[in-house]
């Protein structure tokens, strides 16, 4: 404790102090750590390597049975519809494929994959593996028996069901606490635990929080975010492989003395830069002749991307029409004999380029909506005051017996794909706001928005909807402008599935 007050101490008199705490470091890590390498530091790594084979074992199994499932579908389909052989020999040459392409492309056990990249990297290695084992079984004539066909329709197929199962296998890997591997986070000021927060939403990362080491001795011994501060920087924690930096304004001399001290010990590292406002997830390195730089991908600037992302729209709302068309008569029917009043109700929304339009949502609230807003409104003032705040309340006196339900499973907003077939609307997007609304958000945010199409659905609403607030909805909304891909779309609508059924932050 007395060598890091005094280490801390000195470093702030410049370059010279440094070098002689680095003196100090080698001298801490020589006689607490390498005491350790011996013992902990070496079964620790036993852990890690088990914990990575169990893993990735686990994800094996699923993928196997995934296409194993997909293979024994289409078989049966054939032999029913077309009374074709049921056996599809070819599957036992696309499964080791699949399982050399996913480990070369490392979705074994894929700790450290965001759920995009993840789902960018399966869908990938499939359609490689798919036109690889179809080139060696036409071009050399492998199986003269093999359907095109069927062999198209196990690859759709398994675009849906593989992404599926590894999501049911990875959630109980996490469920049970077996997924992913220890790290300890250097630094526990707002960048470290912002850190946190993001490394317990995104689970399926697998990188684990177990301690802090932060140079301020008010928060040694303390629980933040509930994960214990253990000591100072210099010091090396054996059980976690994974080393996280994300020391506030972290000065550059100092920042390379911990890579070639104390954190040179690790296995990998992890750098977090004070550059929160930047995208993540389209971000690549360039040597600049001896200087990182960061080449930084806005996809929604490209017109490509963008025709991409209409092309899909279309697409998905065109196929899926034969299911939703006949709900919305349905719905609507049911809401016009509540009251005997049009079951729509169309609203103005600023949508791309600030230009106005109309949203068709389901009617959920009475005739006299208005009336009874006003009237409760004056007589609450605690009401007033979550209306001025949100432009939603919770316990909504307007909402008629149909509209909870809807509201609750967001079944009102179906109409709004003949919004989207139009162009004025796309799948997933920011959140159409109406005028009142949209100019209470920062101008910086009203701008950003105005690029892009609104969405039926969004990053905002699968993280929690209306409980993050508005401020929540201008991250979430900045997040997603900036981070765009067709991946993202994928993920965030089946996000919304589970957010739907949870019926998280819906009212």
């Amino acid at each position: 404790m007395e060598l890091v007050s005094k280490r801390a101490a000195r470093r702030k008199k410049g370059s010279d102090c440094l070098l002689e705490n680095m003196e100090i470091s080698d001298h801490m890590i020589g006689e607490s750590v390498r005491a350790h390498r011996s013992h902990g530091h070496h079964a620790s790594a036993i852990h890690f390597e088990y914990r990575r084979l169990y893993n990735a074992i686990a994800l094996v199994l699923g993928d196997i049975f995934s296409l194993t499932a997909v293979f024994l579908i289409t078989g049966s389909l054939r032999a029913y519809f077309l009374g074709e052989p049921f056996f599809q020999w070819w599957g036992e040459l696309i499964l080791p494929i699949w399982l050399l392409g996913a480990f070369a492309a490392r979705l074994y056990p894929g700790w450290g994959l965001g759920a995009v990249e993840e789902l960018k990297r399966q869908t990938v290695t499939l359609f490689a593996v798919f036109s690889f084992s179809a080139v060696l079984l036409f071009w050399f004539q492998l199986g003269t028996d093999t359907s095109r066909f069927a062999l198209t329709f196990s690859f759709v197929l398994s675009l849906f069901v593989v992404p599926a199962i590894r999501r049911v296998v990875k959630s109980l890997l996490i469920q049970s606490g077996q997924y992913g591997l220890p790290v300890v986070i250097y630094g526990a000021g707002s960048n470290g635990r912002d850190l946190v927060d993001h490394l317990e939403n995104e689970k399926g990362l697998g990188y684990q929080p177990i301690a802090f080491l932060d140079d301020h001795p008010s928060y040694w011994g303390a629980n933040i975010k509930g994960i214990p501060v253990l000591g100072d920087t210099n010091l090396v924690l054996p059980e976690a492989q994974i080393a996280i930096l994300a020391i506030n304004n972290v000065d550059p001399e100092y920042r390379r003395f911990l890579l070639e001290g104390p954190l040179s010990y690790y296995r990998n590292v992890i750098l977090i830069p004070d550059l929160q406002d930047l995208p993540t997830l389209w971000v690549g390195t360039i040597d600049m002749g001896g200087t990182l730089g960061l080449k930084i991908s806005l996809n929604l600037a490209d017109p490509l991307s963008r025709l991409l992302k209409r092309s899909f729209d279309l697409a998905a709302t065109t196929l899926t029409s034969m299911f939703w068309v006949p709900l919305v008569g349905l719905i609507a029917g049911l809401i016009w004999m509540q009251d005997r009043q049009n079951p729509f109700f169309l609203q103005k929304r600023i949508g791309q380029k600030g230009t106005e339009f109309q949203t068709w949502k389901f009617r959920t609230m009475m005739p006299d909506a208005e009336a009874v807003l006003q009237k409760a409104l004056a007589e609450d003032p605690a009401l007033k005051e979550e209306w001025e705040r949100d432009f939603k309340l919770k316990n909504d006196p307007r909402i008629n017996r149909l509209g909870h339900l809807l509201r609750k499973c967001s079944l009102d907003e179906i109409p709004q794909l003949f919004n989207v077939l139009k162009g004025q609307m796309s799948l997933v997007g920011p959140r159409p706001l109406p005028a009142y609304h949209s100019e209470e958000l920062d101008t910086r945010i009203q701008s950003m928005r105005m690029r892009v199409s609104p969405g039926m659905t969004g990053m905002w609403q699968v993280s929690g909807r209306s409980d993050v607030g508005t401020n929540g909805m201008e991250q979430y909304d900045s997040y997603y402008i900036r981070n765009w891909s067709i991946w993202l779309d994928i993920v965030i609508l089946v996000r919304t599935l589970s957010a739907v059924t949870r019926s998280s932050g819906a009212y």
